[in-house]
């Protein structure tokens, strides 16, 4: 059988990206899913990222050491001599598909591999797996968290016009420009334009504002006086945690984070497609990330 090793790394909306292509590439040719869960983390210093999708239902089985060799060996020629970015390569250790651009590659949405390949790369396009988009969301719903408290806030969003406003500020990287397209991130005035327009869209919406802190730049935001905050200051740590209330929210805003668009899409869990808004930044890495039906600033 076909095995398809996909390398995971990153955060959990990459983790969740490179495990839904993986799967709708199996899925297409009958193959077996396996997941490197330890190479793209063991050398994450900066970050210290890990991880983190032990609890969902995947259909994969983790990597062996010796299927784990070849994200290794591709690293190390590299290094050496650096190599074409070409999409798929073959080397002596493995035939290989690399994330050659931050773009669909729509190569992939026909490709039906004779043997077992290595997969590395985000993949942050919903194209990629939009043909079992069904079966990718049965498989990738949150699990419902353990706490009342996040149940709690789960139950209210959907009683409201809930609006989650994702605020992704990149304080841990050493280059925080180098995470938004064209090196350009979105500022207090560009998110106000978002959330004016949003107002003007939805009657009376309950804003509830998705950080990991409670970060300056809120004072800097035309949010109504009711907003709740959802951020570790407020006791809302556990990232699948927050992606089950991102979930929950009926409309969202966010600027470019691959967590903050699967909060996004998942939302069709709960509700209709048709009666949500989402409002995404215009700077995503990857501009096929962002669904046609979605506004942008």
């Amino acid at each position: 059988m076909v095995r398809i090793v996909v390398k995971i790394t990153g955060g959990v909306g990459n983790q969740l990206f490179q495990y839904a292509t993986a799967r709708a590439l199996t899925l297409r040719c009958g193959g077996e899913l396996v997941l490197d869960t330890w190479s793209g983390f063991v050398r994450d210093y900066q970050y210290r990222r890990q991880y983190e999708l032990d609890a969902f239902p995947l259909q994969s089985r983790p990597a062996n050491a010796l299927e784990r060799v070849p994200f290794w060996l591709y690293r190390l020629e590299n290094r050496i001599s650096p190599q074409p970015r070409t999409l798929f390569q073959r080397k002596i250790y493995g035939n290989f598909i690399v994330e050659s651009q931050r773009e669909y590659l729509s190569e992939i949405g026909k490709y039906q591999p004779a043997s077992s390949c290595w997969m590395t790369g985000y993949w942050q396009s919903p194209k990629y797996f939009q043909d079992y988009n069904s079966i990718i969301l049965k498989e990738l719903t949150p699990p419902l968290p353990k706490n009342d408290k996040f149940i709690k806030l789960g139950a209210e969003m959907q009683q409201r016009p809930s609006v989650a406003l994702g605020i992704r500020l990149y304080e841990e990287s050493n280059n925080p420009t180098g995470h938004a397209r064209d090196g350009k991130l979105k500022t207090p005035s560009d998110i106000n334009g978002a959330i004016d327009s949003l107002i003007a869209q939805i009657p009376d919406p309950h804003f509830y504002v998705f950080c990991t802190h409670r970060s300056p730049l809120f004072s800097e935001l035309h949010l109504p006086a009711n907003t709740t905050f959802v951020t570790h200051d407020d006791g809302f740590e556990g990232a699948l945690e927050r992606l089950w209330l991102l979930s929950q929210c009926r409309h969202h805003l966010m600027t470019n984070s691959s967590f903050y668009w699967w909060g996004a899409w998942l939302s069709q869990i709960v509700y209709n497609q048709e009666e949500q808004i989402v409002i995404a930044a215009n700077n995503f890495s990857n501009q096929d990330s962002l669904l046609p039906q979605w506004q942008q600033f």
